[in-house]
């Protein structure tokens, strides 16, 4: 990390406390939307889109962040990503539903280039609000009726698709 962002956040500290600088530096650092980082730290917007640009040498994200998990289900791919990131951020056990958001999108994160080279298809903002809805009871796991493998069922859907046997 830059000289700047750290004496922004140390300095954001003194005001909101140690543990939110620490957090909004590991939400920074997974590239998370500032919006997010304002809302869960209580630091100000403008001093985290500050250390974003030092951070990563380039703008923070813009726009609304996804609150609906319907963007999920565009791809077969994605699907399946999201329904490997709920199922690390369900095995999670850390303390609080930041870190627990954290713990699990790294994991996410490392598995998928591990095990397919790629970078992921869920950023850290759309494992967050994917995470959200989880919590809230609008996502959960499930078996598939046809071939029992793991799905994400979105409760407010009449047919929740299967991406192994597409049923």
């Amino acid at each position: 990390m830059k000289p700047l962002s750290v004496f922004l956040l140390v300095f954001s500290c003194s005001v909101c406390g140690a543990l939110g600088g620490y957090l909004a530096t590991e939400l920074l650092a997974l590239e998370a939307r500032v919006s997010i980082a304002s809302k869960e730290t209580g630091l100000s917007s403008a001093i985290l889109r500050r250390a974003f640009v030092e951070l990563h040498h380039r703008s923070p994200s813009k726009g609304s962040i996804k609150l609906s998990p319907q963007f999920i289900n565009k791809s077969c791919q994605l699907l399946k990503e999201a329904t490997l990131y709920v199922f690390f951020f369900h095995i999670e056990h850390a303390h609080g539903f930041c870190w627990r958001s954290i713990n699990a999108y790294r994991r996410y994160s490392s598995y998928i280039t591990t095990v397919s080279n790629f970078e992921p298809l869920l950023d850290f903002s759309a494992a967050w609000a994917i995470s959200k809805c989880s919590i809230s009871e609008g996502l959960k796991l499930g078996r598939c009726s046809h071939c029992r493998s793991v799905k994400l069922i979105n409760i407010k859907l009449q047919h929740n698709r299967c991406c192994v046997c597409r049923t």
